[in-house]
């Protein structure tokens, strides 16, 4: 895949690359909210987000009273991340040159709409 490639200097896939970067905007939060903000089932999100932890660039912890279980990024996480940006722009920047804007503007409406399915 494109962005797997071009974020291969940083370690991150592009799907790790995504949830670090919206743990960073979003801050903590609980499994569920996770899931509902970046669309992704949960059972899907825990598989993805287990490596993540293991490594380091990632806290799950069981908050109380509720027994919540919330996702904190780490300073490794973070760091990673902030190597990983230059990268994703990189990447960025070479699709802006091989798709016309108006490419992009029907990429992104198809998106939209698939998005509104599930």
């Amino acid at each position: 895949m494109f962005y797997d490639e071009m974020l291969k200097p940083s370690g991150l896939k592009v799907t790790q690359y995504s949830l670090l970067n919206h743990l960073r905007r979003l801050g903590p939060l609980t499994m569920n909210e996770l899931s509902q903000a970046i669309r992704l089932e949960r059972t899907t999100l825990v598989r993805n987000l287990k490596p993540l932890e293991k490594i380091g660039m990632i806290n799950i912890r069981i908050e109380n009273p509720s027994h919540a279980r919330l996702v904190h990024l780490t300073e490794k996480g973070l760091s990673t991340l902030e190597m990983a940006i230059p990268y994703w722009n990189q990447a960025q920047q070479h699709l802006d040159k091989i798709l016309t804007y108006e490419e992009i503007r029907v990429f992104k409406g198809v998106l939209q709409k698939l998005e509104s399915i599930g």
